[in-house]
């Protein structure tokens, strides 16, 4: 009977103090696949010992690997998204860029893909430009 009182009231004092808990699914994750997208620079926790292109680089990666499991692939939409990351980093021109487009290759590497999705992804988002898909091969392969 005492350790049910506890564990209530330790419940009630994590929950008045500000402890949340979080829920995540894919089917949940869709809906609010959009919202999130843009806040993913301010939401990572960047480490101080890593530079300000690395932590740029980190946020790209994640974005790729989040946007590649909650999302049906839309170049469009994935463009959007990496640019809003870019923008907020002082990148203007992000499909030229060669620390997003390598960011781009690693995160398509964390996202498993097959050969041939990845292949597909990497021609879609360097819109078929070879250079463009080398660095992102260069990236997927560090």
């Amino acid at each position: 009977m005492q350790i049910k009182s506890f564990l209530i009231s330790f419940i009630i004092i994590g929950l008045a103090q500000g402890c949340s808990f979080s829920y995540s699914s894919k089917s949940s994750s869709k809906s609010s696949a959009s919202s999130s997208k843009s806040s993913f620079s301010s939401s990572s926790s960047p480490s101080s010992s890593l530079t300000d292109e690395e932590r740029y680089q980190e946020d790209i990666i994640d974005y790729t690997t989040a946007y590649l499991d909650s999302e049906a692939f839309d170049r469009s939409t994935f463009g959007k998204g990496i640019s809003e990351i870019a923008a907020a980093n002082g990148v203007t021109s992000w499909e030229h860029d060669e620390a997003t487009l390598i960011a781009i290759g690693r995160g398509l590497k964390e996202a498993y893909l097959s050969e041939g999705v990845y292949q597909t992804y990497k021609s879609s988002i360097a819109d078929a430009n070879p250079l463009a898909m080398g660095i992102i091969q260069k990236g997927y392969d560090q």
